[in-house]
Formats: structure tokens, C-alpha cells, sequence
């Protein structure tokens, strides 16, 4: 037995296994755990001050879309009863946003933990229109896969009465305006 409790006979077994194992070559570099993928949409999502306990229910987003859009493919979507003329507003960007979310290079998970969230907390800071960044997916002719679930679920989240791709200036077609419902007097998150 050596000091560190292995034998003599382990260390050379060891040592005759390792022999064809090449190490990972590290710059310097930390590579992160599997198991914390989950803890950045908690780091990154903005924190309301709690005044009182707000109970906001679960919004639960489906991954299932049926309308493959495209990286260049413009968005637009408008709740039954929205005016035109608001809505032609919000579409030439001239609703000044309040707020913004990047989800561009965020897995699919983290984004969909993060998106209602931010889209809640917004109403519930009476904040009227923000800019969702979704990006447009990658160059290899693939469909966009986060554009094409934002697109899907901004439409499952209560407090969105419409949203268009924006404004080459803030980011085209890979990214989003989004109006929301006016919050009411005190009334927090209602479904």
C-alpha cells in the first residue's frame, strides 16, 4: 500500500489502461457542468421587488408549431379586436419599446423557462411594448427553431395582443415587437 491508500498493483493497472488515452488539450478554459444549464434563465431573468407574494400561474408553452417560418420569413400576428391603426403602428416600430430580451444563442429549454417570465414581469411593470431578439438561425439553410417557437408562443401567453418583426434598426427580421395588454389599475397577472 502506498501513502494515498492505492496499491502498487491498482497504480500499475491504472497506468497499463491510461496508456492509450491522449489528454484534452484545455486553453485555459473551465469547461461548465451538464447540470447547470438551467441556472443562467434564473441569473438572467430581471427580478421584480416583491411587494407582496404575487401568485402568477404556470404558463405552460407547447413546442409543437404546424407554421414553419423562415430566417427572413416577417412575423406578424394581432389578437381579434386590436385597431389597425395601433397595430400599423407597432408594425412601422413606432411604439417606443420599454424593455428587451435577447434569447438568441439560448437553448431551447432556457428559452422557454425565460420568455414568460419577461413577458408577465413587463405587464406587470405596466410596460406596454418590448423587443424580443429570437435571432434568425443558422446559415446552413436549416429552418430557425427559435424563431419558430417564439412565434408559436408568444401567441399561448395571455397578455399579448400582438407582435411583427421589427424595424431593420432593432434587429429585422430576427427579432420582435411585441404589444401587451394595458395592466389595469393594481390587478396583477390574471389568465
Amino acid at each position: 500500500m502506498t501513502d494515498d491508500g492505492i496499491s502498487k498493483e491498482d497504480k500499475a493497472l491504472f497506468r497499463q489502461a491510461m496508456k492509450m488515452v491522449t489528454p484534452l488539450h484545455s486553453k485555459g478554459e473551465i469547461a461548465q457542468s451538464a447540470t447547470k444549464t438551467a441556472s443562467p434563465a434564473r441569473e438572467t431573468t430581471p427580478v421584480l421587488p416583491q411587494q407582496e407574494p404575487v401568485a402568477r400561474p404556470a404558463i405552460s408553452l407547447s413546442s409543437y408549431y404546424h407554421e414553419e417560418v423562415q430566417p427572413q420569413t416577417i412575423l406578424s400576428y394581432a389578437s381579434h379586436g386590436i385597431p389597425a391603426k395601433r397595430f400599423r403602428e407597432l408594425k412601422a416600430g413606432q411604439i417606443r419599446w420599454q424593455a428587451r430580451l435577447d434569447l438568441h444563442g439560448l437553448t431551447i429549454e432556457t428559452a422557454r423557462e425565460t420568455l414568460p417570465g419577461f413577458i408577465v414581469q413587463q405587464y406587470e411593470k405596466a410596460h406596454r411594448c418590448v423587443l424580443i431578439i429570437h435571432g434568425k438561425g443558422s446559415h446552413h439553410g436549416e429552418p430557425p427553431i427559435l424563431k419558430n417557437l417564439v412565434n408559436h408562443w408568444l401567441r399561448q401567453i395571455p397578455v399579448v395582443l400582438a407582435f411583427h418583426s421589427a424595424q431593420p434598426r432593432d434587429g429585422g427580421t430576427g427579432a420582435l415587437y411585441v404589444l401587451l395588454k394595458r395592466r389595469r389599475d393594481n390587478s396583477r397577472f390574471i389568465d
